[in-house]
């Protein structure tokens, strides 16, 4: 009676816990004001394939958007983002109740705190209010475990043979489950893996006349990647902030301990060790595989620690098995809850210190919903061609309709070849570059596209590829010109003609300030906001004219630009001094950031010694245009 009593209990605390996140997801789901999430454009995108799927047939295949996902999401995502982002919301909460149901039935009495580590574990969290597959990939990924488990071997092979319809890279999986049913004897099961994609081959051999439409049409290469490539150790060196510092200890703990109990009295064939093969074999196998690519630079990996929210289940399931080892151990049944409550506590305490939670919309995606404002409110009704999905989001637009709007430009080298008159071309330092293949360099090149509006941020962001972010609109136009037109100019000039300082010598018949190994800092120009103009944008160029008493190396002394305001740097740009000793040099340092600074703030204009190096300073010289 006390034993149904406390299992009980046990479910009500599970269910009031289950309940209490889903609100506390759901309440960051309607107020967050970002529509990029935790995903980036990809979250717009699968939003935007699921959403004019019914409009578009051909979507539901769509390999990059995942079928499997697509499917599932496009009934929800006809109702707007926050209902997409819901089906995601629900599905992470049945992930949550399946992983303590497996944890429960493993480990008695701890299902609770199974589900508590899975539900504040960073990455898994984050992906719970987006359009991303991750948390879909989790679900189907624990779902098949738990069938398994339950002695359901052709109805989860059937389950996880779906898998790579909703994550790619979840083919990597097969293998393992073909190995436990091997094990398991159960031969026929094995037929049923092939379950997915059979279906698939054989709906789209219908829809494209191709047997073999999942190679020909897949979106991705096992070649080089544009993306680049890291260290064979990223995903580890990322650890904690891809489950959370408490249970990446628990798993290390758990796996050893599991391990222990796996070559204790060794069969294949023993439960444990299948359930070892299948839950920590799954998550180690795609993490392993997930590290080699982004190693080798292959299979379009960009490194992203957000695509191991698709195996966090199976590492809180890992770190759970420590569960067992402290109950077969402990003197006292309270000692093991006591000992994972006190790490769940350190877990959640870590994670809302850590973490932002209400994600607010950041300066490069404030950005493009500029320049879709700009649009609307100035251009509306025009084609307008673009690389980052966001721009059509905001613009409302169907991203299919060639008509409205257009992702890329065929014409790479003079995009305007690809345009009709007055139409409207977005470009962002992060899609443009990189997804898009043009260059910024060839759009002001163009003799047929106008720069109508520039926008930029007051911090200094860089995106991949190196390039410092800005967002632009072009109109392709008969007559180039700039509308960019500048609307306020100002100087400023520092010399030392008439100072009585010390450090101020006399050289070449003028006065110069004298640095060196005494000082780390030269003088300071301080410009104010309310000293100048301010439209829009700023260009700003901050000159120096100084003479190396001594030869100095790269890295050692500085001009330095840094834009304050309550006591937080907003901009921070420096620009390296080195030179030969005995000669004048000018050197000057450029850059354009929005006009957009508080009242309180300072403009900073410096050298920094910073080795100590003897050197003159002539003068310090900025100048600032605004428009």
């Amino acid at each position: 009676m006390v034993s149904v009593m406390g299992k009980m209990q046990s479910k009500q605390l599970l269910y009031g816990f289950l309940t209490l996140w889903f609100l506390f997801q759901f309440y960051i789901l309607l107020f967050s004001e970002s529509a990029y999430g935790y995903g980036g454009g990809d979250n717009i995108t699968h939003f935007q394939i699921a959403r004019y799927a019914f409009r578009y047939p051909q979507l539901f295949l769509d390999l990059w958007g995942k079928p499997v996902y697509t499917t599932l999401v496009a009934p929800f995502a006809l109702f707007g983002f926050h209902a997409a982002k819901f089906f995601n919301l629900v599905v992470a909460v049945a992930t949550l109740w399946l992983t303590a149901r497996i944890s429960e039935r493993h480990y008695p009495g701890s299902g609770l705190f199974a589900a508590i580590l899975l539900a504040f574990t960073p990455v898994f969290f984050h992906l719970t209010p987006s359009c991303l597959t991750e948390v879909l990939f989790a679900f189907v990924l624990t779902a098949a475990v738990y069938l398994f488990l339950h002695d359901r071997f052709e109805l989860s092979a059937v389950v996880l043979s779906f898998i790579p319809y909703v994550r790619s890279e979840g083919i990597v999986l097969l293998p393992v489950f073909a190995a436990a049913l091997l094990l398991k004897r159960s031969y026929r099961s094995l037929i049923f893996l092939a379950a997915g994609t059979l279906f698939y081959t054989l709906i789209g051999f219908v829809v494209f006349g191709d047997l073999f439409w999942l190679v020909t049409h897949s979106p991705y290469s096992l070649g080089a990647s544009h993306y680049g490539s890291g260290s064979l150790f990223h995903f580890v060196r990322e650890r904690n902030n891809i489950f959370g510092a408490p249970l990446v200890w628990l798993t290390v703990a758990g796996l050893i301990a599991w391990m222990w109990d796996v070559l204790r009295g060794f069969s294949l064939r023993k439960p444990d060790t299948l359930s070892f093969i299948l839950i920590a074999g799954s998550w180690i196998t795609f993490f392993s595989a997930h590290s080699y690519v982004w190693w080798q630079g292959t299979g379009a990996s960009l490194g992203l620690i957000r695509v191991m929210g698709g195996i966090a289940p199976m590492v809180v399931l890992t770190a759970m098995a420590l569960y067992r080892l402290v109950s077969r151990w402990a003197t006292r049944k309270w000692i093991p809850a006591a000992l994972f409550a006190g790490a769940i506590l350190l877990q959640v305490t870590l994670f809302f210190r850590d973490q932002k939670l209400l994600l607010k919309a950041d300066p490069t995606e404030q950005l493009v919903r500029k320049s879709a404002d700009y649009i609307r409110f100035n251009e509306e009704g025009k084609k307008v061609w673009y690389f980052n999905p966001l721009v059509i989001h905001y613009l409302g637009l169907d991203p299919y309709d060639t008509k409205e709007c257009n992702w890329w430009v065929p014409d790479r080298e003079q995009p305007s070849n690809s345009m009709e008159w007055g139409d409207l071309l977005v470009w962002d330092a992060h899609f443009g570059p990189n997804e898009g293949g043009v260059s910024l360099e060839n759009l002001e090149r163009d003799p047929f596209l106008k720069k109508v509006k520039s926008f930029y941020p007051v911090e200094k962001i860089t995106v991949l590829g190196g390039y410092d972010y800005s967002v632009h609109v072009f109109k392709k136009s008969p007559t180039k010109g700039d509308s960019a037109q500048v609307s306020g100019s100002f100087v400023k000039n520092l010399s030392f003609e008439g100072y009585t300082d010390p450090r101020v010598k006399t050289e070449d018949s003028l006065q110069v300030w004298m640095i060196d190994q005494s000082q780390e800092y030269g003088p300071t120009m301080v410009i104010l906001p309310d000293e100048f103009e301010r439209y829009e944008i700023l260009d700003v160029k901050a000159t120096v004219h100084y003479k190396p008493l001594e030869s100095i190396p790269e890295g050692e002394v500085y001009l330095v630009f840094s834009a304050e305001a309550g006591g937080k740097n907003l901009r921070y740009e420096t620009l390296d001094l080195s030179g030969t000793s005995g000669e004048w040099a000018e050197k000057s340092l450029v850059l354009k950031m929005a006009a957009s600074l508080p009242s309180e703030a300072q403009i900073k204009i410096y050298v920094w010694n910073a080795k100590g190096r003897q050197l003159m300073m002539r003068n310090l010289k900025t100048e600032i245009s605004s428009y």
